[in-house]
């Protein structure tokens, strides 16, 4: 899409559902940017929500449980194959977050390189700076990571949580990385539900109180090879262990729990992704 400005189009990419507050909040931070050529597509998966505005508008439908248990990763697979054939740059945003400052993408274009992959710091809902790891890490949240549209069909979503971190991981493995030093891309807003889907205002709601031995899946973030061999992990695995182990990972942000089940759940799909 030709704006008239010579600079190439950033698509940012943006999933929502139910959550007009936070879209208004996050929408309005995309217009204060001082870069001058911005195309927003969005998906919504719910047609009552008539608040969706956007360049480019998805009314997608929710997929079902068969595709996983975090099924909303997939709706970026449809974002991708939407952004138009012209050269430019694509970042995925979350709609209860907003861009930290108006010049976020002037400087991330600036500052990006085109056979990269792009990684810059993000503050989450609990004012934690994310990539922890800063220079290591190889898997990343959804918010840090530009990227050229040279690369955009280079990786897919799958359909269960963490999402963002096996996306990633599939393009460090491919394209070497840009740390972006000293900038903040963006921020979760005040009342964030930590993944869950409230609107801003909304009552958060804590993860359950689960007794230690209830099996969990979770998702590697950074090798455990310590302890018990059942309760081994490397970056980018999924395997099932008992809630009290898991936890104490995930506090040292070596796992990320992704699915509660009970012993006679059938465990959700290990790797799908949409055809």
């Amino acid at each position: 899409m030709d704006s008239g400005t010579g600079l190439e189009p950033v698509y940012i990419l943006i999933r929502t559902s139910g959550r007009p507050k936070f879209f208004s909040c996050l929408m309005e931070s995309i217009k204060q940017q001082t870069y001058k050529n911005i195309i927003t597509i969005v998906h919504s998966d719910d047609p009552r929500d008539k608040y969706v505005t956007g360049d480019i508008i998805i009314q997608g439908q929710a997929y079902g449980l068969e595709y996983g248990n975090g099924t909303y990763n997939l709706y970026n697979n449809r974002l991708l194959r939407a952004i138009p054939e012209e050269k430019g740059w694509y970042h995925f945003i979350d709609d209860d977050d907003k861009y930290s400052s108006p010049d976020v993408i002037e400087k991330l274009v600036n500052k990006s390189k085109k056979d990269h992959i792009n990684i810059a710091k993000v503050k989450r809902w609990n004012n934690v700076i994310f990539p922890r790891h800063w220079g290591s890490q190889k898997s990343y949240q959804t918010e840090c990571f530009f990227l050229h549209t040279d690369h955009r069909l280079k990786a897919k979503w799958w359909g269960n949580k963490g999402g963002d971190h096996n996306y990633s991981k599939q393009l460090t493995k491919i394209l070497p990385i840009n740390w972006i030093e000293k900038l903040l891309i963006c921020e979760a807003q005040e009342g964030k539900g930590h993944g869950l889907k409230l609107d801003k205002g909304a009552k958060r709601v804590q993860k359950p109180d689960l007794p230690p031995d209830t099996k969990v899946a979770v998702l590697g973030l950074r090798k455990h090879m310590t302890g018990k061999r059942s309760d081994w992990i490397k970056p980018g695995q999924i395997r099932y262990m008992s809630y009290g182990i898991a936890s104490k990972l995930e506090k040292l942000e070596k796992v990320k729990i992704t699915f509660y089940m009970n012993q006679t759940e059938k465990p959700p799909p290990r790797n799908i992704l949409e055809i």
